[in-house]
């Protein structure tokens, strides 16, 4: 006999789940039993964090890398607030994760139970209420498999997001019959959109009269990059991404112009003004703040914007648009590209001999810097030579923080023609822009990725925050290399405060060497002062071999990152 937990999981299961990320407590403890005996017919596993919002983190790191649902639960109570976090993040940034938290048993709500998070006490489900696509509390055995497969349909659907069960103890432990988890899935799982014949034959109108068309990847661009890529390289178009986007492009693409947005690059901004573009083509992009340099309106958002996406909710921003076309950016490019006569695929490959400069068609802040190997580390020069070394399908995460606004802008993207033109190998969480993001979802990437290296980058903030998963890729032997940017302060935070005249305050911290952090907890790590130092540490032996490594790289704190346009934003000079 099975246990509504055992139904959940051959759900999981066929839905290719490989992990659940999360933290065992009392009340879950059913799912976890289920979860066990999983694992042992070589089923879903259990992957274990530090922290729920670290569980929320890997979940969303696992459904970025495999396109599947990624999957994370908590106990009641303080296991499901501290989910939160990470589920708003997911929330903010369209990623699919399935969350279940557990509640104490019915027959004990309202009378003080341990951990109680019922709607007679802290009241966890009205907190998920406004970070889920779905949220709801499963009172009645009868109600599970209907709602779970409800909630995976959200969760998969074209405005993706976290979907959210709430389960009570004795419902999840609850008899059910082996032939249980029968319904077919495709009606959930299958959500393409196809755009309408009229915004077909518009958009190929508006595309055939253009001189001069920008076109700007999004992060929902990825599914269409190559034939984005081959209608820009056959019309001669130039191509910026968003920061969301960056990594779908190659950075030496001669028609790539860099990132525009937050952290971006002058030479993207140069690429969507008028005389420059036009039409400006957008595919896949939400058009929030990071994507449209704080609401420019002389760049994106005009009249000269077409903009095109699976998610309505992305549309809805699009009021000043020439055209808004809902439907799949893969379904709509490939009949562009075919009245066109377009050929998709093959086109520009990058090579050795151009990865050992800077990208020339790019415009970067302080240049100089990036080949400054001289006295204390620069950001710029980190990011460049990392960028260099590390194989270009090694999967890179940079957290919330300088350590996203300096990859955005240096860290230099290589993608060679037997990769997948889908798929994405830089990551941000900046929806929400959670510090310790990236080093939960890093675990997440890592564990679907299995034995291809991924890379994160943090701040001392954000380590000291959530630094403490690295230990979850000890346990679980992933190969995850752990950069830390050392500068002794919540660099960001003071960058801001100087660049807006604000008084300093709350932005330093001590100076701690995480190098010996790391060994302290069995983790090999490397303290780098210098860039000489740097050179000397073996990267390619570290990411070519199972388990994590750190290295504590003590950065330049007096160098500025590129934050013009948040800067306006915070001032009010926009």
């Amino acid at each position: 006999m099975l246990e509504n937990g055992d139904l959940i999981i051959r759900y999981l299961e066929r839905l290719g789940v490989e992990y659940v990320f999360g933290v065992p407590g009392g009340s879950i403890e059913p799912f976890y039993n289920a979860l066990a005996r999983s694992e042992k017919r070589g089923g879903i596993k259990a992957v274990i964090s530090r922290h729920e919002a670290g569980a929320a983190f890997m979940a969303e790191g696992y459904a970025r890398e495999t396109g599947r649902l990624g999957v994370c639960c908590s106990t009641a109570g303080p296991g499901a607030t501290n989910l939160i976090t990470g589920v708003a993040s997911a929330y903010a940034d369209n990623i699919p994760i399935l969350v279940i938290s557990a509640q104490t048993a019915l027959d004990r709500f309202g009378q003080g139970s341990l951990q109680e998070s019922s709607c007679t006490s802290v009241n966890t489900m009205e907190m998920f209420a406004r970070c889920t696509r779905y949220n709801t509390f499963v009172s009645h055995t009868a109600q599970l498999e209907t709602k779970l497969l409800q909630a995976v349909s959200y969760a998969l659907g074209n405005q993706p997001g976290p979907s959210h069960l709430g389960i009570p103890l004795d419902v999840m432990r609850h008899p059910v019959s082996d032939d249980s988890s029968h319904h077919n899935l495709r009606a959930f799982t299958h959500h393409d959109v196809a755009p309408s014949p009229d915004a077909i034959q518009l958009l190929l109108k508006e595309l055939s009269s253009a001189l001069k068309v920008t076109v700007v990847l999004g992060e929902g661009a990825a599914e269409a990059a190559d034939i984005l890529i081959s209608l820009a390289e056959s019309r001669h178009w130039q191509m910026v991404t968003t920061p969301r986007g960056k990594g779908i492009v190659d950075s030496y693409h001669p028609l790539y112009r860099g990132v525009f947005g937050f952290a971006g690059h002058e030479s993207a901004a140069e690429a969507l003004k008028t005389k420059n573009a036009d039409l400006v083509l957008v595919v896949g992009s939400a058009l929030d703040e990071v994507s449209t340099s704080g609401w420019d309106t002389t760049a994106i958002l005009s009249e000269r914007l077409i903009h095109v996406s699976r998610n309505p909710e992305h549309l809805t921003r699009s009021t000043m648009a020439r055209l808004v076309i809902l439907g799949s950016p893969k379904l709509t490019l490939a009949s562009i590209a075919g009245a066109l006569g377009v050929e998709t695929g093959g086109g520009f490959v990058s090579t050795t001999e151009q990865h050992s400069q800077l990208p020339l068609q790019i415009r970067l802040d302080n240049r100089t810097a990036c080949e400054n190997v001289s006295g204390s580390i620069k950001p710029q020069a980190l990011m460049t030579y990392m960028s260099r070394v590390c194989p270009s399908n090694a999967r890179v995460l940079m957290d919330s923080g300088n350590s996203f606004l300096w990859g955005i802008h240096h860290w230099n993207i290589r993608r060679y023609e037997h990769q997948d033109p889908s798929k994405k190998y830089f990551h941000i969480g900046i929806g929400f822009s959670s510090m310790g993001w990236a080093i939960g979802a890093s675990v997440g990437v890592a564990a679907a990725v299995k034995n291809t290296p991924v890379i994160c980058f943090t701040g001392d903030g954000s380590y000291l925050m959530a630094g403490q998963e690295i230990t979850t890729a000890l346990q679980e032997n992933l190969n995850l290399l752990m950069v830390v940017l050392n500068d002794s302060s919540l660099g960001m935070v003071r960058h801001g405060q100087g660049l807006s005249g604000g008084e300093s305050i709350g932005n330093s911290l001590p100076d701690i060497n995480f190098a010996d952090m790391a060994k302290a907890m069995g983790i090999e790590s490397y303290r780098v002062e210098t860039m000489e130092e740097l050179f000397s540490v073996n990267l390619h032996a570290i990411l070519a071999k199972t388990g994590p490594c750190l290295l504590d790289v003590v950065v330049d704190r007096d160098e500025i990152p590129p934050m013009g346009s948040r800067m306006k934003v915070l001032t009010g000079s926009i």
